[in-house]
């Protein structure tokens, strides 16, 4: 049975993500002035993320060797609704306001995993909700990779998570 996802900062670029007690990887964010992107090493295993195409709208993974693990494109220009292509299957990532920040990436039937800022007290903490299942963790990479600038942005340098498990 999983137990609570977290990432935690442990140098001003680089974070360490947690699932329970064990280290799952880390992810280091990697930024110029006209490019952002981040190296994962998720297991032991090297991965690039990085923005590409001419208006810099695509995000691709790569592993160490070139090749695309995972691909996420916007359905139009300025939409909140995320087409990811992974192990030759579609899903959706969605941004939405509930009633804070929150992105979620569903298949066709539920939502698999979810990063949202949530109020707790009068602090700001980030939620993440998973299947119980789901222990594919490149969707953990690519949501942080998305949401940190927001949750760094909301909550400063005091992260705060609170991981939940959905049950069906």
């Amino acid at each position: 049975m999983e137990t609570n996802r977290n990432w935690k900062k442990t140098t001003e670029k680089k974070y360490l993500f947690l699932v329970g007690e064990k280290k799952i990887g880390e992810l280091e964010l990697q930024s110029s002035r006209w490019n952002r992107s981040a190296i994962i090493n998720l297991e032991g295993q090297l991965y690039t993320i990085a923005y590409t195409g001419f208006w810099k709208s695509k995000l691709l993974l790569f592993d160490y060797k070139g090749d695309v693990v995972l691909k996420a494109y916007p359905e139009k220009w300025f939409s909140n609704h995320t087409t990811i292509e992974y192990k030759n299957i579609k899903l959706n990532l969605k941004i939405r306001n509930n009633p804070l920040v929150e992105f979620v990436i569903t298949n066709d039937t539920s939502e698999l995993l979810s990063y949202s800022l949530e109020n707790n007290g009068g602090t700001l903490v980030t939620k993440i909700i998973s299947l119980p299942e789901n222990e594919d963790y490149f969707l953990d990479f690519l949501l942080w990779y998305l949401f940190q600038p927001i949750a760094q942005e909301n909550t400063g340098d005091n992260l705060i998570f609170q991981s939940l498990l959905m049950s069906l």
